[in-house]
C-alpha cells in the first residue's frame, strides 16, 4: 500500500507541477499576444495621430522646394548677379577716376603756379 500511497502522491506533485508549468506557459504566451496586439494597436493609433503632421511636413518640404528652386535661383540670384555688375562697373569708374584726379590734382597745381608767376610780371608791368 505503501507503494500505492507514495505513487499517488508522487502523481499528484507531479500533476501540480505540470499545471504550474502549463500556467506558467500560458501565461506567458497570452502576455506575448496580448503585448503584440497592444503594439499593434498602438503603432496604429499613433500612425493615425501622426498622418496630419507628416502630410504638413510633405507640404513643407515642397514649399521650401518651391522657395528654393523658384524664389532664389529664377529670382534672386539673377538680381544679384545683376546688382553685382553694376557695383563692379561704378568701382572701375572710381578707380580710373581716383587716377584722373591726381592728374588733375597736380595740373590744377602748376596752372595755380603760372598764374601767380604771370600776376606778379602783369602788375610789374603795368606799374
Amino acid at each position: 500500500m505503501v507503494d500505492k500511497e507514495m505513487l499517488s502522491a508522487i502523481s499528484e506533485l507531479l500533476e501540480e507541477k505540470l499545471e504550474q508549468k502549463l500556467e506558467q506557459k500560458l501565461e506567458e504566451k497570452l502576455d506575448q499576444k496580448l503585448e503584440e496586439k497592444l503594439d499593434q494597436k498602438l503603432d496604429q493609433k499613433l500612425d493615425q495621430k501622426l498622418q496630419p503632421v507628416y502630410d504638413r511636413l510633405d507640404r513643407l518640404e515642397s514649399d521650401m522646394k518651391y522657395v528654393r528652386v523658384v524664389q532664389l535661383e529664377n529670382n534672386v540670384i539673377p538680381r544679384l548677379n545683376t546688382i553685382e555688375a553694376c557695383y563692379l562697373d561704378t568701382a572701375k569708374r572710381y578707380m580710373e577716376r581716383t587716377e584722373q584726379m591726381d592728374v588733375m590734382s597736380a595740373d590744377i597745381q602748376v596752372l595755380q603756379s603760372v598764374v601767380l608767376d604771370h600776376s606778379q610780371k602783369l602788375s610789374r608791368i603795368s606799374v
